[in-house]
This record gives structure tokens, sequence and C-alpha cells, in this order.
């Protein structure tokens, strides 16, 4: 059954990322057909993940009390609806309304399908297991920025369409042929599920998992999230903006980022976990992703120079990432998996509204703005995994 159901939530990993991606190709293209102001970019994005950052702990714990495989399920097909609606906006308000929506159900696929992983996994090899999940999200996301990118040359409405009931497809397959992982689940009585709701009481309820340690690395987290979506949203519509890139080059470019990703993770992100100290290793990661993202800038006039350097940076981008989940659930019980993976989530949202809000505020008074301040937050950040690396060490001894 363990191997089976890997497989399958492995396979379920591999159809989320590509049904999940397929419209960030096309949504700049949505954009400007709407006429809509450049600084939807990231408003939309911000509210995604701002209602991400408020369900991610509900979503949490419903897994540890209900299931992982009902809280995909529910999520995956709400995330389709959410998509359709989009793909049928008309205003700036709908945007954000779907936007919205989405991002109540977007918090539940990533919590639920990792939670899903990491119970099939000992804790001796759990690494080994998010570097293979990661590994998977990252090549699929590949294709699904390429599907999207080929169908939103054809029609956006064609690759919202597409989406939209692709996910709502894969949660039907979730819910008929997965078994459930969690076998011994939290109580949940009905009285208080909509103490749940509330995401002050849901953060109250991970408090066990604060100590001297978790501070720099949630801090950690917030500062790359900020980062990473600041830097992302803004190269996105930046080659639709400056560079007048179709939907289909869109699409190529992040595919190609994906099969790096992909490589990187099968190879550089396992030598990291089994070989170095993994703490240190994030610290020095950040650093790079700082360097890259500062230098790539300075070759906006020179097109092969700067998608050269912005090649690296989304390679170094995919390496962290899996780090971080990796830490996250590092030594947790299964108990304990789907609040902490909630809380991360979470945390990471936070950074995302604040990293989509801030990139499309400043676009508009420098196109190059994002990527200089995206370098900023990975130096920060940088510094603050390399506290948590220390006070990891001073533990130890």
């Amino acid at each position: 059954m363990k191997k089976q159901s890997i497989m399958r939530m492995l396979f379920i990993t591999a159809m989320l990322g590509i049904f999940m991606n397929i419209h960030h190709p096309v949504t700049p293209t949505l954009f400007s057909q709407l006429e809509l102001p450049s600084r939807i970019f990231g408003t939309s994005f911000a509210a995604m993940c701002f209602f991400s950052f408020l369900t991610s702990p509900f979503w949490g714990e419903m897994s540890d009390a209900k299931g992982r495989i009902k809280v995909l399920t529910i999520s995956c097909i709400g995330y389709g609806i959410a998509q359709l609606t989009l793909g049928f906006s008309t205003t700036e308000l709908t945007v954000l309304l779907s936007r919205s929506f989405a991002g109540v159900f977007s918090s539940g696929t990533a919590i639920a399908s990792l939670a899903y992983v990491a119970d099939l996994y000992s804790l001796k090899e759990r690494g080994k297991g998010m570097s293979i999940y990661i590994a998977i999200q990252s090549v699929s996301l590949a294709c699904g920025y390429l599907l999207g990118g080929l169908l939103g040359s054809v029609s956006f409405y064609l690759a919202f369409n597409v989406q939209g009931i692709g996910m709502i497809l894969v949660g039907i397959f979730t819910m008929l042929t997965m078994e459930e992982s969690l076998m011994e689940r939290t109580s949940l009585k009905f009285n208080q599920l909509f103490k749940t709701i509330n995401p002050l009481a849901s953060f109250l309820n991970a408090r066990f998992l604060f100590n001297r340690m978790i501070f720099p690395f949630l801090l950690t987290i917030v500062l790359s999230s900020f980062a990473t979506t600041c830097y992302d949203n803004a190269f996105n519509y930046y080659l639709k903006d400056q560079m007048n890139f179709i939907p289909a080059y869109n699409g190529i470019l992040k595919a190609i980022v994906g099969v790096i990703g992909l490589i990187a993770n099968f190879t550089l992100n396992m030598w990291i976990v089994a070989k170095t100290r993994v703490r240190l290793s994030l610290a020095t990661t950040l650093l790079f992703c700082a360097l890259f993202a500062g230098t790539g800038i300075l070759f906006t006039a020179h097109l092969t120079l700067f998608l050269v350097f912005n090649l690296l940076f989304f390679t170094v981008n995919a390496v962290y990432q899996p780090i971080i989940q990796t830490l996250s659930v590092e030594n947790r019980s299964s108990q304990e998996i789907g609040v902490i993976t909630g809380l991360v989530n979470a945390i990471k949202s936070l950074g995302n509204v604040a990293g989509s809000l801030f990139s499309g505020m400043i676009y508009d008074i420098s196109a190059n703005l994002p990527f200089l301040v995206a370098a900023i937050f990975f130096l920060f950040a940088s510094v603050f995994s390399f506290d948590y690396f220390r006070k990891g060490e001073r533990k130890a001894v």
C-alpha cells in the first residue's frame, strides 16, 4: 500500500503542478485584453496569497483531523471552479474576487499533498522524499507553463477552461482512487470547526511549535517568499510589457526553468540533504539568489545576457525552496506535520502577499526596481537563515 500510495500521490502532484500553473503565461494577456492597470499583476496575486495565508492553518488542522484526501479533494475542485471564473472575468473587481477564491483552495492542495507524502516516509528518509516531491513539482510546473503558453496562443479562454476542468477531474480522481495516509487523527468536533476557521485561533493552536530556533526560520521563509514573488511576478509581466513576448514564448522560457529545477532537485538538492549541513546550505543558496537577482537587472538592454542571468537565478531559486520544506518537517511526528505545514504555508503566503503588492506598486516607478528589491530581501533572508544555522549548531552542542 505504501509504495503504491506514494506513486499515486506523486502522479497527483504532477497533475497539480500542470493544472495549477497553466494560467501563469496567459494572465498578462488577459490583463492586457481587459485594459487593466499594471498594478493588477501585483494586486491579483496578492489577493490570492492573502486568502491562502488566512486559510493555511485551517487546512493544516483539517488535514490532521479529517484526513489528507478529503482536504485535497475539496481543494482541487474549489480551485478548479475559481480558475473557470477567472477566465470569464471582465473587470478588475471580478479578477480580484476570482483570485481570492483561488487562494482559499490553493493552500489546501499544497498542505494536503505535502503532508500525504511526508506521512509515508520515515523520519530518516523524509528529506529524500521531499526532494522527489519538489522535483516532480518542478517538471510538472514546467509542463504547466508550456501547456498554458501554447493554449494561450490559441485563446486565453481555452487555457482557463482546460485548467479549471482539469483541476476538478484531479479532485474526483483523488477521491475515487487514493487511500488515506494518516492513521491516527486528531479529534475535531463539529462545534470546534468554526474555531479552526478563525485564522488567529489556528495560529494559536500552533504555538507549541514556537521556540528560539523557529523564529529566524520563519523570518527566512517570509523574506525569501517576498523576494521570490516580487521577482517572479515582475519578470512574468516584464516579458509581456517590456519585451512583448507572446504567451508561447513565456511558457517555453518557464518550461526551461522547470527542467533546470528538476535537474537541480535530483542532483544538487539530494546532495545537499545527504552530504551537507542543510541549514548552512540554505543560507548560502539564498545568498546566490541575491547575487543573481541583483546582477540580472544590469543586462536588461541585452536580451541574451538578461535571460542567462535569469536562468541562473531561477535555478538557485528552485534549490532553496525544497530545503525549506525539508527543514520544516524534519523530526516531526505525523500528528504535527499538518500543523507545521499549515504554519509554514501561511508564513510563506504572507511574504507572497507583501511581495506581490510591492512589486505591483514599484513597477510603475521603474520596471527594474522589483528585481533590485528582491535581491535586497534575499540578502536579508540569507542573514536570518545563517542565524538559524548558528542556533542549530549551539543546540547540537
